[in-house]
């Protein structure tokens, strides 16, 4: 792998837990979670806070709004090719 394609994965990787996170986030309300279900929601949200907080320092996540703005990118993708049927 060149080192351009380890930084494409490392800021995909960055971007994803992002918004995982926010999901993550969006599930603590829900009636409907299992015990197990419950857990492994706070173990990703312990590891997530954790790169959050390891990235946090960064030029990128301080001054910039480039993961910002890729995150979104993703997440209109996703809200446009949503398909239900699936």
């Amino acid at each position: 792998m060149t080192p351009k394609q380890k930084h494409i994965k490392s800021h995909l990787f960055y971007c994803l837990m992002q918004l995982l996170l926010e999901d993550l986030d969006d599930l603590k309300n829900h009636k409907k979670l299992s015990p197990r279900m419950i857990d492994l929601k706070n173990n990703l949200t312990e590891m997530c806070e954790i790169l959050n907080n390891e990235c946090g320092n960064t030029y990128a996540v301080q001054k910039t709004t480039y993961f910002s703005n890729l995150s979104n990118k993703i997440y209109t993708l996703m809200r446009k090719e949503f398909d239900s049927t699936m």
